[in-house]
């Protein structure tokens, strides 16, 4: 497929490896209408693309994404208009992310403020680089939060949720490590390398069966053990009829490594 050109973020694509890098670094990645919509269009557009089997994440420059611009919040004329559009607009990337099928991995370069921690929360993995920091920032310019009122608790509890919410303090890579935010904590050189290696593993993968998983942890959200049986039964059933499952069972029994195909 093709992608347009973007101001507010970039797209490479590597063998069946998207990487999306937000790049305003001069405003440490921080959220607008057009970053959200490009992010918005862009995970929108591999949702359908069969090439893409798994996604990274990244930021460019010090930040990964400082969240929402508070700059433009104290210009705003309609303050109540403009923060409920900006919430929107935010909420509908990650939206997707949570939606779609495929495997999306956070490489998370730097701080992580806000609605930018939001966005990283609402990735599958999260590889954090030493640099990293974090913040939920919202206390300290009187603002409800955004996005980590969902995915914090179901990561850290809520009791560590609400602290980091309520003192909106900063904390490192190690300690989000540590809590559960974060899967792992790497050298800030060895972040890319990191994340492309788990997304080369993803991708030589049964892609297929990791959406499925992906569709499944995600539902278990909200299911009862009889619903969340049957969706798995479902799955289950499915996955019987693609190639990557007969080439599986095949490779078991025949004792070899399988070779996947997303199929």
């Amino acid at each position: 497929m093709n992608y347009p050109e973007f101001g507010s973020i970039k797209v490479e694509l590597d063998n069946g490896i998207a990487i999306i890098t937000l790049n305003k670094p001069e405003k440490m990645n921080a959220f607008d209408d057009i970053l959200s919509a490009e992010l918005d269009d862009t995970f929108a557009i591999m949702e359908k693309d069969e090439d893409v089997k798994v996604i990274i994440l990244t930021g460019s420059g010090k930040a990964f994404c400082a969240g929402g611009n508070v700059k433009a919040m104290a210009e705003a004329e309609e303050p109540v208009e403009f923060l409920g559009g900006l919430a929107s607009g935010i909420h509908r990337p990650i939206i997707r992310m949570w939606n779609m099928d495929k495997a999306i991995i956070c490489a998370i370069n730097g701080h992580a403020v806000g609605a930018g921690c939001g966005l990283a929360m609402a990735c599958d993995i999260r590889v954090a680089s030493k640099k990293a920091k974090f913040n939920m920032g919202f206390m300290k310019i009187g603002l409800a939060p955004g996005c980590g009122t969902f995915f914090l608790p179901k990561l850290v509890g809520r009791a560590k949720a609400a602290e980091l919410i309520f003192l909106s303090e900063t904390i490192d890579a190690k300690e989000a490590h540590k809590i559960g935010l974060v899967n792992m904590v790497v050298d800030d050189d060895e972040l890319m390398k990191k994340a492309m290696k788990m997304a080369m593993r993803i991708e030589s993968g049964p892609t297929l069966a990791i959406g499925r998983a992906k569709t499944l942890l995600r539902i278990s959200e909200h299911s009862t053990l009889m619903e969340h049986f049957e969706a798995e039964r479902h799955m289950i059933s499915q996955s019987g009829e693609t190639e990557d499952f007969k080439e599986g069972v095949t490779a078991f029994l025949e004792k070899r490594k399988p070779n996947f195909k997303g199929k």
